[in-house]
């Protein structure tokens, strides 16, 4: 199966959101129901700027709790 980059960003932030245990809750820093980059990168610093725009399926520059969902929730199958 052949996988676009996107896809392949978008599984290694969700690899490394789940494999720290981090929720939604924990790097809204600034509660304000929305993930910045700096927010997602402070507790994930390996997130790349492409994986988190692959996640940001809107393109509004923030991830929605449902994009982050999605994103930490995909599988490779």
């Amino acid at each position: 199966m052949k996988m676009t980059l996107a896809t392949i960003a978008a599984l290694t932030f969700a690899g490394a959101a789940v494999a720290q245990g981090v929720g939604f809750a924990e790097l809204d820093a600034d509660k304000n129901g929305a993930l910045s980059y700096s927010e997602v990168t402070a507790a994930l610093p390996d997130t790349t700027k492409e994986a988190f725009t692959a996640a940001d399926t809107d393109a509004n520059g923030t991830l929605s709790k449902a994009e982050f969902k999605a994103a930490t929730t995909k599988t490779n199958g």
